[in-house]
C-alpha cells in the first residue's frame, strides 16, 4: 500500500514521516544543505498485525511540482499537511486539486506544528483545511493535530493509519506484472538497481522483463522489499530489484515500465476520458504514473461519458506503454498550472476517422467497465468480431484470466484463436453465403461460381473480413461449400458454359498447361491459333468472366489450377507471422519476376493477401 504527504513547503512533512516510522527520507546532500525535500523520500509503516505500507515523502516547492505529481499518482491514500503556524498557503490549494484530479478518495487532514501555536489558532487552520478539502468534494476527512517535535497526537494519526493498512483489501495479482521505476543507480559488486512500485501482477526472482522505452531485456537476479531479501513482490509493493542485461546507460529514467516483452506495445495515440479545470490549448505535460510526456489534445465531438467533461485522443511526443484505466494528470508547464485530469479508454487509438460515429461507439463500449463488460459490448457492437489479443493487451490480462472471462460466454460465442463473435452472428453468415451462392448459381448457371471478391460485393462485407473469411472456412470444413481454383460453389452445381467458350478452352488448354504455373506468353497462343490480338484478348477475357481463366494482369491468365498451385507455394514459402517475401516466392514458384509481382499483386485483389505498409501477409479464408 501507498500512503504519500501533499502539502505547502516546510509545513513538515518530512519531519512527520521521521515521528511515524523513525526513518528520515531526506539522502541527498543537497536536502539536507536547503533542509527541503528536492527528490521523493520513501520510508514504511508497520502495522501492529505485521502489514506493511510505504509512505511517500513528496516536495511541497512550487518548482519541483512535476516530482510532486510523480509521487502521488499512484497512491491510494494522502496525508494532506498544513503547518498551523501558516494555515493553508498556495501549494496546498494545488495539492488538494491533484488529489481531486486523480481521484483520490481517502485523505486525512494533519495539522502539523501545533507546539507553535494555542489551540484556538490550531483548530481554526483545522476548520480551514476541512472546509477547503469539502469545496473539492472530499467530505468526512478525518483531522489529526499534531507536533513532530513533541509528539503530541502522534499515537491517534498512527492508530488510524494502522486501521487504514489493515482494513485494506490487497489488490489482485493475477496480470501481467508491470513494475514502474521511480530510481535507478549503479551498486559497486552487484551491477543495476532500479527502485519502484509494482503496479500490476508480480515480479519473480529470475523473470525475463523488458524496459518500456526500447524494449531491452532484463533479467531480475536479486529482489528487497524494505532492505530484506524476497522471492518475489506483488501489487501495491516498493521494492529493489538488482537486474542484469545489456542496458544502455539512458535507457532507464524516472517512469520507465519494467513487463513482459509480450506486453510491451508502446503507443503514441492514446483516447482518453477527460476532465479539464481549465482549457488545454497547444502543447502541454502529460503525467502518467512516474513519467511525463509530450502531448497534444484533440476534442472526439459528439461523444460525452457519463461522469467527465469530454473524450479525447492524445498524440504524444514520445511512445508510452500504459493499459486501459491508469490515470493521468494534464499540466501547463510554462504557466505551472494544472489544467485537468483524465483516464486512459484505449492506449492503442487509431489515427483515421477517429471522428467518426461507428469508431465513438467503439470508445464508449471499451469504456462500459470491467474487462468482462467491454469484451461483451464490443461483440454486441462489432460486426466483424473482437480481437482478443489487443482486447487482452489494452486491459492487462494474463492468459488465466482471459481464459476465466472467456469461458464464461459459454457456448454463446465462437472463438477462432485470437478471434471472437456471436455465435448467432456466424451462423446467419453462413446462411447468407449459401443463399448467395445459390442466387448466383440460378442466375449464372454457365459460370462455376463467384470468387470472394464478389461474394464480398454481393454481401456488402469487406473483402477482408473476419466474420467472412471464419464462415467461409466452416463451410469449406464442412463440405457445405466446395472450391474450384479461386470460385465458390455448392456441392451440386455443375457449370454450362456455351458451346463456344467451351471449344475456345479447349483450344488453349494444352497452351496453359504446357507453361503451368506460369502464364503464357500472347504471342505464342496467338502463333499458335492464328489468331488476331484484339480477338484473343475478348475471347481470353470471355473465359476470365466465366471463372474458367483467371484474369492476373493485363496479358496474363492463368488456368484456375496454375492459381491454386502458385498459392500452395506461397503458403510454403510464409514465414511464421504469415509475412511473404517477393524474391522467395520467385525463387520457389520458378516463374520468373515479373510474373511473381503480378501474380502477388492478383492475390492482394483477390482477397488471399494483404500489402500494409510495405509488408503482405496472408489473410485468405480458403486456398484457391
Amino acid at each position: 500500500m501507498l500512503i504519500a504527504t501533499a502539502g505547502h513547503v516546510d509545513h513538515g512533512k518530512t519531519a512527520l514521516i521521521k515521528a511515524l516510522t523513525g526513518q528520515v527520507t531526506d539522502q541527498t546532500p543537497e536536502e539536507k544543505r536547503r533542509g527541503m525535500s528536492i527528490e521523493l523520500g520513501y520510508a514504511y509503516l508497520v502495522s501492529p498485525s505485521g502489514r506493511r505500507a510505504d509512505l511517500i515523502d513528496v516536495p511541497g516547492h512550487a518548482k519541483f511540482m512535476r516530482t510532486l505529481i510523480a509521487g502521488i499518482s499512484r497512491v491510494e491514500t494522502v496525508l494532506l499537511v498544513i503547518a498551523a503556524d501558516d494555515g493553508p498557503m498556495p501549494q496546498t490549494l494545488e495539492h488538494i486539486a491533484l488529489v481531486q484530479l486523480l481521484g483520490i478518495r481517502q485523505v486525512a487532514l494533519v495539522v502539523s506544528k501545533c507546539d507553535r501555536v494555542d489551540e484556538d489558532r490550531y483548530r481554526a487552520v483545522a476548520s480551514q483545511g476541512l472546509a477547503l478539502l469539502a469545496e473539492a468534494g472530499l467530505n468526512d476527512i478525518p483531522a489529526f493535530t499534531v507536533s513532530s517535535l513533541t509528539g503530541a497526537g502522534m499515537e491517534s494519526l498512527q492508530s488510524w493509519l494502522h486501521q487504514v493498512v489493515d482494513d485494506r483489501t490487497p489488490p489482485s495479482s493475477d496480470s501481467e506484472p508491470r513494475f514502474s521505476i521511480d530510481r535507478h543507480f549503479q551498486q559497486p559488486g552487484a551491477g543495476l538497481i532500479l527502485t519502484g512500485t509494482v503496479l500490476n501482477g508480480q515480479i519473480r526472482v529470475g523473470d525475463a522483463l523488458c524496459l518500456s522505452e526500447r524494449g531491452q531485456p532484463i533479467r531480475v537476479r536479486h529482489i528487497q522489499i524494505h532492505g530484506e531479501p524476497a522471492n518475489q513482490a506483488i501489487a501495491g509493493q516498493r521494492c529493489a530489484l538488482n537486474v542484469a542485461g545489456e542496458i544502455e546507460p539512458d535507457a532507464v529514467m524516472r517512469g520507465s515500465l519494467l513487463l513482459p516483452k509480450r506486453c510491451w506495445q508502446p503507443t503514441q495515440r492514446v483516447d482518453s476520458a477527460v476532465s479539464l479545470i481549465a482549457s488545454v490549448r497547444g502543447k502541454v505535460q502529460l503525467h502518467i504514473g512516474n513519467a511525463t510526456v509530450g502531448a497534444r489534445l484533440v476534442p472526439l465531438k459528439g461523444l460525452l461519458p457519463d461522469n467527465d467533461d469530454l473524450y479525447g485522443q492524445w498524440v504524444l511526443d514520445q511512445p508510452i506503454c500504459c493499459q486501459q484505466g491508469e490515470r493521468f494528470v494534464i499540466r501547463d508547464p510554462a504557466a505551472r498550472a494544472l489544467l485537468g485530469a483524465g483516464r486512459v479508454v484505449d492506449p492503442f487509438a487509431p489515427q483515421r476517422g477517429r471522428q467518426q460515429a461507428a469508431r465513438l461507439a467503439v470508445l464508449a463500449a471499451m469504456d462500459s467497465g470491467s474487462a468482462a463488460d467491454t469484451l461483451q459490448a464490443l461483440l454486441d457492437l462489432l460486426p466483424d468480431g473482437v480481437d482478443l489479443a489487443r482486447w487482452a493487451l489494452v486491459h492487462n490480462l494474463a492468459q488465466h484470466q482471459q481464459e476465466t472471462i472467456l469461458g464464461q460466454l459459454g457456448n454463446r460465442a465462437h472463438r477462432y484463436n485470437n478471434w471472437m463473435i456471436w455465435q448467432t452472428r456466424l451462423d446467419r453468415m453462413c446462411g447468407q453465403l449459401c443463399e448467395t451462392l445459390e442466387t448466383h448459381h440460378q442466375e449464372h448457371p454457365e459460370q462455376p461460381g463467384p470468387t470472394l471478391p464478389q461474394m464480398a460485393r454481393s454481401l456488402g462485407c469487406n473483402l477482408y473480413s473476419k466474420l467472412l473469411s471464419r464462415a467461409l472456412r466452416q463451410l469449406l470444413t464442412e463440405g457445405t461449400l466446395h472450391q474450384s481454383g479461386p470460385c465458390l460453389h455448392l456441392p451440386a452445381h455443375k457449370p454450362t458454359p456455351d458451346p463456344h467458350s467451351l471449344a475456345f478452352l479447349e483450344q488453349v488448354s494444352d497452351i496453359f498447361h504446357a507453361c503451368a504455373p506460369r502464364p503464357p506468353v500472347i504471342g505464342e497462343i496467338m502463333q499458335r491459333l492464328q489468331i488476331e490480338r484484339d480477338a484473343l484478348i475478348a475471347e481470353l477475357d470471355n473465359l476470365s468472366r466465366l471463372n474458367l481463366l483467371v484474369f492476373v494482369s493485363r496479358n496474363r491468365y492463368l488456368l484456375p489450377e496454375s492459381v491454386g498451385a502458385l498459392y500452395r507455394v506461397l503458403c510454403d514459402t510464409a514465414s511464421g507471422d504469415g509475412t511473404i517475401n517477393t524474391a522467395t516466392f520467385r525463387d520457389r514458384s520458378g516463374i520468373g519476376r515479373n510474373h511473381s509481382v503480378a501474380v502477388l499483386e492478383y492475390f492482394d485483389r483477390a482477397g488471399f493477401t494483404r500489402l500494409r505498409l510495405g509488408q503482405r501477409w496472408l489473410c485468405a479464408p480458403a486456398a484457391p
